[in-house]
């Protein structure tokens, strides 16, 4: 398959593009945010089924009309089987027991992770039929705020998905105003240490701000360096 190289600044640029279209003022300051109108923003349909029974694929997104396989239940039991439902192009599919689980952080990730599949990557996947889909597996929403050696085409969207997802739920300039009142300290002369009790406090109460989990606020302060870097093992981001 083909992709398109985007630098972290290209992605950066791309994510607020659409803050200004959407809500210039979430560029600057924290606000609550329904994704779900990001999804009708870019001109998608938002549409929710079990895509699997236990949530090892998180969304979706058709850049086709299709048929995809949905399970009557998010737990499996015996006799149990999926059944073919119709999605449409340009449609966003969340799994259902994301909203049931009530875990607003990985649902409000994966909506937007999803957006940015639609925006940055349609043409990358003109040789792959009529009927194709990403699906997007928990391995898809590990780390990548960097560039790693030896990733695969996939790999490469995904880590764009996931950077321009980031970019978009905390806007640079956002969270340094943010963290910096929460911490009540400037943040911009050194990097501080997610270990220290104060400023893990800090990291939670600014992942509350945002709507995102503990663990994407932390990547993303990581990625613009307010907090150490730990080493390069993947942990999830949703």
């Amino acid at each position: 398959m083909k992709y398109f190289e985007y630098s972290p600044s290209q992605l950066e640029q791309k994510a607020n593009e659409l803050i200004e279209k959407h809500d210039k003022e979430r560029l600057v300051k924290a606000k609550h945010i329904d994704v779900y109108d990001i999804v009708d923003l870019i001109g998608c349909t938002p549409d929710w089924f079990y895509i699997t029974p236990d949530l090892s694929v998180l969304g979706m997104t058709a850049f086709h009309d299709v048929l995809m396989w949905s399970w009557p239940s998010s737990h499996y039991e015996k006799g149990m089987y999926p059944e073919r439902v119709k999605v449409d192009k340009g449609t966003v599919v969340i799994d259902r027991a994301l909203q049931e689980n009530g875990n607003i952080g990985r649902e409000n990730f994966t909506v937007i992770h999803e957006c940015f599949h639609q925006i940055l990557h349609p043409r990358c996947f003109n040789n792959r039929g009529a009927d194709y889909t990403k699906m997007c597996t928990h391995k898809s929403f590990r780390n990548h705020a960097e560039r790693v050696r030896n990733m695969t085409a996939i790999d490469i969207i995904e880590y764009q998905a996931n950077y321009s997802a980031a970019a978009f739920l905390m806007p640079r300039a956002a969270v340094f105003n943010t963290f910096g009142e929460i911490i009540g300290q400037p943040v911009t002369n050194k990097i501080l240490q997610a270990s220290d009790n104060e400023v893990s406090n800090a990291i939670k109460e600014t992942a509350k701000q945002f709507e995102v989990n503990y663990t994407a606020m932390m990547y993303r302060l990581q990625t613009l360096g307010l907090l150490e870097k730990k080493s390069q093992k993947e942990e999830y981001i949703v």
